[in-house]
């Protein structure tokens, strides 16, 4: 059979990853300071993973995914960790943060390659996606409406 590649395997040139509205190899800055974590230079794909694990865990197939309990990597974790799951999943959660909280061409073509890799795993891509909008505390349908709606006065207090 044949192995299914997830799209974290696909070789895309940063030029047009960044042509196409990706950040996430960009070094977090505070200031002209760059961030260190654990003696590495943090990047913001690095930072969407802290951002997820600081969330609740959500249920991805037969699994809690946290965002960083799959990843065996000593910038998250001070000493080598069994991986409670696939990395992947990880990955997978990852990208619907970003595309939930930095929409852009390259995260919104990143996340369908997600959820296209979830569907050949078993998991429910639209399930994930309620489940993690669900812990961002955002209405996945009515937060854009709700954000360009003016209310006056006299209809608060009604």
């Amino acid at each position: 059979m044949a192995k299914i590649i997830t799209p974290a395997e696909i070789l895309i040139g940063l030029s047009l990853k960044k042509l196409l509205g990706c950040i996430s190899k960009d070094r977090v800055k505070i200031g002209k300071i760059m961030i260190h974590l654990h003696g590495d230079l943090l990047c913001n794909h690095d930072l969407y993973h802290l951002e997820v694990s600081c969330l609740p865990r959500i249920k991805m197939g037969k699994y809690r995914v946290s965002g960083i309990h799959g990843i065996n990597s000593p910038m998250f974790h001070d000493s080598p960790i069994i991986e409670e799951y696939d990395g992947f999943l990880d990955e997978a959660r990852v990208a619907f943060h970003e595309w939930l909280t930095r929409r852009s061409l390259f995260n919104t073509l990143k996340l369908i390659g997600w959820m296209l890799w979830l569907i050949t795993q078993g998991v429910n891509p639209i399930g994930v996606l309620i489940s993690h909008n669900r812990v961002l505390n955002r209405d996945l349908i009515l937060m854009p409406v709700l954000n360009t709606m003016t209310f006056l006065e006299e209809d608060i207090e009604n």
